[in-house]
């Protein structure tokens, strides 16, 4: 609670500082044209993140800029580039990484600012944005805790799907439908941890799913997955979630296999949505009948198709012979993270100059995002900003419920509207996605219109014992 108090207090400074801090920052700069546009973002290449990096930010922007090279601004058209900043997978190096961007982006020789690899410094990154009037493409990480002061982010724009956005509302859902009864959940112990488990425990409640027993685990403690194993056989839970990242995900098989448990279903994210956990893992009593996140597949639509069939596809002396394209694919965030490089394009084309060279106003940049929308691989696509807060007796959102366009000042997040879908699980060495029995029809409770189901619920799953 202290944590929380002091959380909101730093907001309500922060948002006190925006409002008295005028303009400086975003239109008064002298911006240098520039013969490139420049993509700029603080990495994890190393360290605990770089799983995350290496499978869902890295490849998506490294295909997506091979298949667009350059952008037409005006009457001239330019190349782009992007430009890493390694941070180690630490909080400290990404924020100085974050300043020297600013000052590239102020001094106009980098253009557009996409986010780092996980929530917590997402958010750490979202401050600094703000305050300097610099427009934060949100990337790897979830935005569940800003909910309550997105006003004062009002230059974040936030792609990716997160616990009530709309993932845990749909999997509590399913696990209910398909006959779920306890479920034990291991958590890793930062802000993506305690923002799925908080989401966990209110909407299993609402479908009278019990939670036996949870796990905090923190990065590099090897036994954290034994100590989850114990917990779940000793609550005889028939459902485990790890809301943790690749490390835990990737592990947590041997250590059920060696002590002999074999839950029904299985949860795993992020790290289950990357294609290397298929293809390393191989299908099978390894990964197959395993739920993750996602957003969409290659037959939620014939944009999606596209994506994933020909324009996610890995060189092969990148990957391990034989394992296919599917390697390089991450089923949660690639469709988001493609949409918002479309967002960048669109941008850069609508309020960029080509006077003299490329240029773009920030604040321009910003409002572009607010009140656009653009085709991309969801289709029509926008951002919105919730008029409310979720809390622990709100359960959904009626359409009314999310403000598009977003309003002057706050941050935008990419509406959960759009997705194809929210849980996936692999079968047969693909990644469906899956859903209850009425989603996306006149009676689904969550108004998802644009799910879309491509595999019924294989429950239990494959067995993981020899």
């Amino acid at each position: 609670m202290k944590n929380k108090i002091l959380f909101i207090s730093l907001a309500v400074v922060l948002a006190l500082s925006i409002g008295l801090a005028g303009c400086t920052g975003d239109g008064g700069d002298e911006l240098q044209p520039s013969t490139k546009i420049v993509l700029v973002s603080s990495v994890s290449t190393s360290g605990p993140l770089a799983d995350v990096h290496n499978n869902a930010k890295g490849p998506v922007l490294d295909i997506y800029l091979a298949v667009n090279p350059t952008l037409e601004v005006g009457s001239t058209t330019f190349p782009v580039e992007k430009k890493y900043y390694p941070d180690n997978s630490d909080m400290a190096t990404m924020q100085s990484n974050t300043d020297a961007m600013i000052t590239e982006i102020k001094a106009g020789t980098a253009h557009f600012l996409l986010g780092p690899s996980c929530t917590a410094f997402l958010e750490a990154q979202a401050t600094k944005c703000a305050t300097a009037h610099v427009v934060q493409m949100g990337m790897e990480g979830g935005a569940t805790s800003l909910f309550p002061v997105l006003s004062a982010y009002g230059y974040s724009f936030f792609n990716l799907s997160f616990s009530n956005w709309f993932e845990i509302p749909v999997l509590a859902k399913i696990l209910a439908e398909e006959g779920a009864t306890t479920v034990c959940i291991g958590y890793q112990n930062d802000d993506h941890g305690f923002e799925y488990l908080a989401e966990a425990q209110k909407y299993f409640a609402k479908e009278v799913i019990a939670i036996g027993d949870t796990h905090a685990m923190t990065p590099g403690d090897t036994a954290a997955c034994d100590d989850l194993v114990d917990k779940a056989i000793a609550c005889s839970a028939d459902v485990l979630c790890l809301f943790g990242y690749p490390e835990f995900v990737f592990a947590i098989h041997a250590s059920a296999i060696a002590k002999n448990y074999d839950p029904d279903a299985v949860i795993l994210g992020p790290g289950a949505c990357f294609g290397v956990y298929s293809t390393i893992l191989g299908a099978g009593a390894a990964a197959e009948g395993v739920m993750t996140f996602v957003t969409g597949n290659n037959q939620t639509s014939p944009a999606m198709a596209e994506l994933f069939n020909e324009k996610l596809v890995c060189p092969m002396d990148v990957v391990p012979p034989g394992t296919g394209s599917i390697y390089c694919q991450d089923f949660w965030g690639h469709p988001c993270y493609w949409t918002a490089l479309d967002f960048i394009y669109a941008a850069a084309a609508a309020v960029g100059s080509d006077t003299g060279g490329f240029t773009i106003d920030q604040t321009a940049y910003r409002d572009y995002l607010r009140t656009t929308t653009i085709s991309s691989v969801f289709g029509d696509s926008y951002y919105v900003t919730p008029n409310h807060a979720l809390n622990a007796t709100q359960y959904s959102w009626a359409d009314t419920d999310l403000v598009n366009p977003v309003p002057a000042g706050s941050a935008g997040l990419l509406s959960y509207k759009i997705h194809h879908g929210e849980i996936g699980q692999w079968q047969n060495g693909y990644m469906e996605v899956i859903g209850y029995a009425d989603i996306a029809t006149v009676t689904d409770e969550y108004e998802l219109d644009n799910y879309v189901v491509t595999n019924t619920t294989q429950y239990p799953k494959t067995s993981w014992l020899p």
